[in-house]
């Protein structure tokens, strides 16, 4: 099978977020979109996670303040991949 290989100075399309069905399998620092009704409602990272994974507090991005999302809302979680996050510099 060919190896496709990126030319220099060309960037790789980042990845497309994950969705996290058990919540508690995220961690702190996780990196996150909060998704309602198909279309992302708040990004940013995990700030506190119940240990049951029935809620989770995020800091959301462009200082925004915290926010807090419950499983039982009906919202999906989905993990951002370090490609897909924003840049910390």
């Amino acid at each position: 099978m060919p190896t496709t290989r990126l030319q220099p100075g060309t960037a790789r399309q980042p990845a497309t977020p994950q969705p996290v069905p058990n919540w508690c399998t995220l961690s702190r620092k996780d990196e996150v979109e909060i998704r309602q009704n198909g279309r992302t409602i708040a990004t940013g990272r995990i700030d506190l996670l119940a240990f049951d994974g029935s809620m989770l507090w995020i800091h959301r991005d462009q200082g925004k303040g915290r926010a807090l999302f419950l499983h039982s809302d009906g919202v999906t979680v989905c993990r951002r991949t370090p490609q897909a996050t924003r840049s910390d510099s």
